[in-house]
């Protein structure tokens, strides 16, 4: 942000207020909606002034307004504190203050940033402290009579360094919190605002909230994921409760191509808002990807099953087996539908392009085609040896399976090293334990075959160069390197592509040269009017969270298309290092609660759940740990 008045961002002060020049390039603060011009922001690392003429006095209580929204009054310091706080601000305003009260707000905040028990008390009252001190005489001025607060209303967001990491964006202070205060279906219903798969995600979820959170860098990062499957399990153990009905019913229905994670999410926001929604599947089974692609080792069917009949009875309709090539827009329209959502998800197998994988040779497999048959109950007959070539979890899920199937030698190519390979550590963790072998820097350029059979690959080693546009080092071929591995099956499983409905003549639908549609960003609708677009078919394969975060803002924008309002964008807090806060109380270093996993002799005998969970009283000691890091920022 260039030219500003004044800024304490980060605790760095750059004071311009006197006719300075300097420029403030280096301050990262959050990025606000286009087009939106911002005259002042408090945040809770500091104070930014762009507006000379913007009334501090009045951000100030518009801030601690917020912040009191977020106090939990648990350990009370940080609830008394702003209480007080605004107490004073109200006697000044009102002419009742003095000097005196100025000394006693700068004593509060430095008492509640000194001996608050969580983050948000210890950081959130800075800003506060900086427009005490810098803007001095701003506030004797109202002590004196001489200016008044402005009545202003101010945007704002709240977030959290594990919130912002989430693809869905979950209050996940929030429904930690109830979990810790023993309220697990509070807890489930925050969840469920946002994530309408909680015991799917709660399983499967690659976590990156985890990766995020402070207590990371203390002692270990609270297993955020787990908590949330902890809930939907004790909720499922109950009975299972419904999700929330729509408080009115509209006329306008709506068609959703695809019952995966975008279409199931975006299906449920457009129920509760009264809508008819029909999802088609081409599939004899709702779920998507999390249905056919994922084993029940790591995600049981059941779990899915009750999930998605939650959706089915809020009152959507899920039509399987439906022929979706086919589905023509047109005809959606023409019967009934007032906007059509397409969802499909990356269920065809991307080619290696070596030689002899399409002569469609006996043994020559695609992975995502393994596990839907898997899936789907399809006999696979063992072999004694196997090798898949990827290093994604579909990869890791198709050697998992293959040894609990039988197969005696599993053997996983990985064209680089472990520090690069993309599948979650818990996947490559869990197949190591269990026997597969993973050969790294390898790459099969060739198919062996004999009688048109698969009896081999032949290989190149493979060193790392510098790094590619992924950021990951590059492969760059071992010059006679080569070498031949026996196997019977041969497992591609270097990624997926969406296989996208036909669409003809003024109903075609843009899509890019990586053969995924294009839509506007602002609105996910496509080249045709009324068509909407996201998860995997729009941003290639991706985490099943981030498809549902896709169905959650497509139903809002579908929702402003039939309505006629404009989508609201939102604050971006991308670019700003959220772990940071200029003050931290101590924190007793307390490494996160252990679940138990099932013994590795016992995994291999079938398709059981691997991964235990957190009980109840486990599960509030381990969301005991959490620094509630919330954030508040405040602008004009």
């Amino acid at each position: 942000m260039n030219n500003i008045a004044f800024s304490s961002w980060n605790g760095k002060v750059i004071d311009n207020r006197k006719g300075k020049a300097s420029k403030a390039t280096d301050i990262k603060i959050p990025a606000f909606p286009k087009g939106e011009k911002i005259s002042a922001m408090m945040g809770w690392n500091g104070l930014v002034v762009k507006d000379g003429k913007a009334d501090v006095l009045s951000l100030t209580l518009g801030y601690l307004r917020e912040a009191r929204k977020i106090s939990c009054g648990e350990c009370s310091v940080c609830m008394i504190g702003i209480d007080r706080l605004l107490d004073i601000l109200k006697n000044i305003a009102d002419g009742k203050g003095n000097a005196a009260d100025l000394k006693e707000m700068q004593s509060i905040v430095k008492q509640v940033s000194a001996n608050s028990k969580c983050s948000f008390g210890q950081s959130a009252l800075f800003p506060v402290l900086d427009a005490l001190k810098y803007y001095r005489a701003d506030f004797l001025a109202l002590v004196k009579g001489e200016k008044k607060i402005q009545k202003k209303d101010y945007a704002k967001a709240v977030t959290a360094p594990c919130m912002d990491a989430c693809p869905a964006g979950l209050d996940i202070p929030g429904y930690i919190e109830l979990i810790r205060n023993n309220k697990p279906l509070d807890s489930l219903d925050l969840i469920r605002e946002k994530c309408v798969l909680p015991g799917v995600i709660g399983r499967v979820c690659t976590h990156p909230c985890e990766d995020a959170c402070v207590r990371k860098d203390i002692d270990e990062p609270l297993a955020i994921r787990l908590l949330k499957r902890a809930v939907s399990d004790a909720d499922l153990a109950e009975g299972g409760s419904a999700l929330k009905s729509p408080a009115s019913e509209r006329d306008e229905k709506i068609a959703i191509i695809g019952a995966g994670p975008a279409g199931l999410a975006a299906a449920y926001n457009l129920r509760t808002m009264g809508y008819g929604v029909t999802l088609f599947e081409s599939l004899p089974h709702a779920g998507g990807m999390a249905s056919v692609g994922i084993p029940d080792y790591r995600l049981p069917a059941d779990i899915l099953d009750h999930e998605i009949n939650l959706v089915r009875r809020t009152g959507v309709e899920i039509k399987l087996n439906a022929k979706v090539d086919s589905l023509s827009f047109k005809e959606l329209k023409k019967e009934g539908y007032a906007a059509v959502f397409v969802a499909v998800g990356a269920h065809r197998g991307n080619m290696m392009g070596i030689e002899g994988e399409d002569e469609g040779y006996e043994g020559y497999v695609d992975g995502v085609d393994l596990l839907r048959d898997l899936n789907l109950g399809k006999k696979i007959e063992p072999r004694k040896k196997i090798v898949i070539v990827g290093g994604g979890n579909v990869a890791l899920d198709c050697a998992r399976s293959c040894a609990r199937l039988g197969f005696k030698d599993v053997n996983i190519l990985y064209r680089r090293s472990r520090v690069e390979m993309p599948a979650s550590n818990e996947e490559i963790e869990g197949a190591l334990e269990e026997g597969i072998t993973i050969t790294y820097l390898a790459v099969p350029v060739k198919i062996l075959e004999k009688d048109r059979k698969v009896t081999g690959v032949e290989c190149v080693k493979m060193k790392l160069g510098k790094p590619d546009e992924s950021g990951r080092r590059r492969p760059i071929p071992v010059k006679g390197s080569e070498y031949t591995l026996k196997t019977n099956v041969v497992v591609a499983a270097i990624g997926q592509q969406p296989a996208l409905p036909l669409s003809k003549g003024k109903e075609k639908i843009d899509v890019t040269t990586w053969g995924t549609i294009k839509i506007d960003p602002a609105t996910f609708m496509t080249n045709v009017a009324g068509v909407f677009a996201g998860g995997d078919c729009v941003t290639g394969p991706a985490t099943l969270i981030e498809a549902l975060d896709m169905g959650n803002r497509v139903a809002r924008s579908i929702d402003a298309f039939i309505t006629g309002q404009d989508i609201t964008e939102e604050i971006s807090f991308a670019d700003v290092d959220l772990k940071k806060q200029r003050g931290r109380g101590f924190v007793v270093n307390e490494p996160a609660k252990e679940v138990e996993c099932m013994a590795v002799t016992k995994r291999l005998e079938g398709f059981d759940e691997v991964e235990g969970g957190l009980g109840p009283a486990l599960a509030m000691e381990e969301a005991g740990r959490c620094l509630r890091c919330y954030r508040v920022v405040v602008w004009e």
